[in-house]
């Protein structure tokens, strides 16, 4: 993209020569246009100039720099410049003034970026991270509903940062750090809707108001989204058991029970609501102070038609039907407060704290007929397996953190900071009636504080920053058996980057720990289908990680490598019921170690009026597990390869061709199936950027499908998922005197609302 550099800062003082100078514009295409202007005599004019007064000569030296001004701002220069640059240990990418800023949405600018990609939920993952931690202007996404209704033309810059430091907790393997464009005087208005077609229409709508005056700036969000659509999904368990029942070797003469269950979703949908409303008041030009508030609140059923078969060998045992309903219901209240202040040219202090409270419900109506039951001769009352089963838990979160900047000298500065969380997590599940289950009820208690500090020294052309991340946890778990845990770790990080030219390149190392879920910790059961739970195991171990990562980029080329080692992974397996091997059950396990390394290479260059990206990479993970009693290892490296291809057509529209493709291969003890897809997108902005049209056709050729097949223990598990994935979908923007979002408060609590499944 052509970018114009007006050069009116020029000042040639007192040079009669130069009074009347030559206009020159050069392009991209390297072509110089010169106009010839008329000059004076030479000597005539230094004749002139001695016999001025000094006073006469300093009024003409005015006069000429005036002149110059003038002429020099016609001057443009043009031309392209890499989108990216490497800036303290993370990837700076422009959007405004770019290509990226003609994508329909926020979430397909962060999937564009070096090293990031759409996972299948459709939101932006790093190829080597894993899902990103966000920031808009300082602040931490809590919602991410906040980034799909960002409008693109707000966001300036994005910060992508592969290695993040000591300041971050250990879950997070990837930052991005969104800046938005300076805020306007007065009121700004936003308005944001969208329109999607499948088997269902689909639709959200918001409503964004931004009020500045003077010091203070008000803004509040209101937002409707619903989703429908169709999805399902058949679920197969074959347990082996060896003809002595020891479970250790399938054999020849082994026992094989199958149980199968589709359940077919015909409408599912979704009504989520969304608000924020805050305000934040500069106290001098170095200190800020701001409030904010946000919720949610969710509404998800989905009814389904279930059909169930079990065997043994190649005999029938039995066929199951019922008409099932999953029930999702999820709120949430968040206020977040924060200060943020400047002392002299050296510190910088920046203090926040949270308020979460947070529910969410799975509730599950069971109504099955077993044909078995019907042909003993029950009747079909008796036969009818009819029960309401409802997990439900309430969070409680309060947290704060401060961090401090001292800058030592203009090579070297010094970060150090606390944070501090209480979380309270109390969770039950019930069966109604009572007899069809075992009700469960625990509390969760846990104190987790951590101090950190970060050290950065810049010789050029090397720089390099040395952290440590001390954490102390303290969990209590009071159930039917009471768990008491303390962790005390030190955690170090390092990252030596050079950069030379348009060429930079970094090596990092950090030291983390990924601790489980509540869910994953929850001893209550959820009913998946008739011959599948989900139960959660409370003596999980927190995972350990070393990570080791090379990045290097040279003008619009990305390139980046890691190896990551785990100890006591955390993965999910399939175990069979000691006393029904036709009926399994979906728990957590920590496995002693494994280790994955990764590649990725990214490419995005503008010739024109054309503009690809090409995005290819490779990971490949080494897990070892017992499979039909014996130890084997999964390590088939499964490839991604994405290929956009941007169109800049007259009159500002924007077209977009693209096609993905991942290949087959492991994903822990589970192999994979390939799947491509292409996509159309169709972008035209109007009123000067106060109107926008996007039109976005996404899996073309309906080719999006979901495979799984593995083996872990005596049990093979394998699934198949369709969902609504070819649609049309129409988004409509319109701005109202633009402004950011100034609120610039960061959330102390995000890790403690993820582990407890707030958004």
């Amino acid at each position: 993209m052509k970018h114009e550099l007006i050069m009116s800062g020029l000042l040639i003082l007192g040079n009669p020569m130069m009074a009347h100078a030559q206009q020159t514009k050069t392009t991209t295409a390297g072509s110089i246009s010169t106009e010839s202007c008329s000059t004076e005599n030479i000597l005539t004019k230094k004749e002139g100039l001695l016999q001025d007064s000094i006073q006469a000569m300093k009024e003409k030296l005015r006069q000429d720099s005036i002149q110059w001004e003038k002429q020099l701002s016609a001057v443009t220069i043009k031309g392209t410049r890499s989108q990216f640059r490497l800036k303290n240990g993370g990837i700076v990418a422009r959007i405004s003034g770019t290509s990226l800023e003609k994508e329909p949405t926020a979430t397909e600018v962060l999937a564009k970026l070096p090293g990031m990609f759409k996972n299948k939920d459709g939101k932006p993952q790093a190829f080597i991270g894993g899902s990103p931690e966000i920031y808009i202007n300082d602040r931490k996404v809590q919602d991410y509903s906040v980034v799909e209704n960002l409008p693109v033309t707000q966001i300036k810059e994005v910060k992508v940062i592969h290695h993040p430091g000591a300041e971050y907790g250990n879950n997070v393997g990837c930052v991005l750090l969104i800046t938005t464009k300076k805020n306007l005087q007065g009121l700004a208005i936003v308005e944001n809707s969208g329109f999607l077609f499948d088997s269902y229409v689909s639709n959200n709508h918001d409503l964004d108001l931004t009020y500045t005056h003077g010091k203070m700036t008000y803004y509040g969000k209101l937002g409707y989204a619903n989703w429908q659509g169709i999805w399902k999904e058949q679920d197969i368990a074959t347990h082996y058991v060896s003809g002595s029942n020891t479970g250790n070797n399938a054999g020849d003469n082994a026992t094989t029970y199958i149980a199968s269950s589709t359940l077919d979703c015909k409408h599912n949908y979704n009504d989520h609501f969304y608000w924020s409303a805050g305000a934040d008041l500069v106290l001098t030009e170095k200190q800020t102070i701001g409030v904010k508030y946000n919720g949610y609140n969710i509404h998800q059923p989905m009814p389904f038609k279930m059909t169930s078969y079990a065997m043994t060998n190649d005999h029938v045992d039995d066929n199951v039907t019922g008409n099932n309903k999953f029930f999702y219901y999820d709120w949430q209240h968040h206020v977040n407060a924060f200060y943020q202040g400047n002392y002299g040219e050296k510190w910088k202090l920046n203090f926040f704290g949270d308020f979460v409270k947070l529910h969410t419900e799975q509730a599950q109506f069971v109504d099955e007929i077993s044909e078995k039951n019907l042909a003993n001769g029950v009747s079909e009352e008796e036969a009818r397996n009819k029960f309401t089963l409802l997990p439900q838990s309430d969070g409680t979160i309060w947290g704060a953190k401060a961090r401090a900047n001292y800058t030592i000298n203009d090579k070297q500065t010094w970060m150090m900071g606390a944070e501090y969380n209480y979380v309270k997590s109390e969770s039950r599940t019930d069966y109604t009636p009572a007899d069809k289950g075992t009700s469960t009820h625990s509390i969760t208690k846990e104190n987790h504080a951590a101090v950190f500090a970060e050290y950065s020294l810049d010789f050029k052309p090397f720089s390099l920053r040395v952290g440590l991340r001390y954490e102390h946890v303290d969990s209590r778990l009071d159930s039917h058996a009471p768990l008491h845990r303390k962790y005390d770790n030190l955690y170090p990080s390092f990252l030596l980057s050079h950069q030379s030219g348009r060429f930079s390149q970094s090596l990092s190392y950090r030291s983390s720990e990924t601790r489980p879920s509540f869910q994953e910790l929850n001893t209550g059961t959820v009913y998946a289908n008739r011959y599948m739970r989900q139960v959660g195991n409370s003596q999980l171990e927190p995972s350990k990680r070393h990570e080791l990562q090379y990045q290097a980029s040279y003008g619009d080329l990305f390139l980046q490598a890691s190896y990551t080692y785990v100890k006591d992974y955390i993965t999910s397996i399939i175990e069979p019921y000691s006393d029904d091997p036709q009926t399994g059950y979906i728990t957590w396990t920590n496995i002693d170690h494994c280790w994955n390394w990764g590649s990725f290479l990214g490419y995005r260059h503008r010739w024109g009026f054309y503009e690809p990206q090409i995005q290819t990479g490779i990971q490949q993970g080494f897990i070892k597990a017992i499979s039909m009693g014996k130890e084997k290892s999964f390590h088939d490296p499964y490839y991604i390869f994405s290929l956009y291809n941007g169109f800049h057509l007259p009159k500002g529209w924007y077209l977009n061709l693209s096609f993905s493709y991942r290949s087959s291969g492991t994903y822990e003890y589970l192999t994979i199936n390939s799947v491509h897809n292409f996509d159309f997108q169709l972008y035209k902005s109007f009123l000067k950027d106060r109107l926008s049209l996007s039109l976005n056709v996404n899996d073309i050729f309906n080719t999006k499908r979901q495979k799984t097949d593995g083996t872990y223990g005596n049990v093979r598990f394998q699934q198949q998922k369709w969902e609504d994935t070819r649609s049309v979908q129409l988004r409509l923007t319109y701005r109202f005197n633009q402004a950011k979002k100034q609120y610039r408060g960061e959330n102390s609590a995000q890790e403690a609302v993820g582990r407890m499944g707030g958004k």
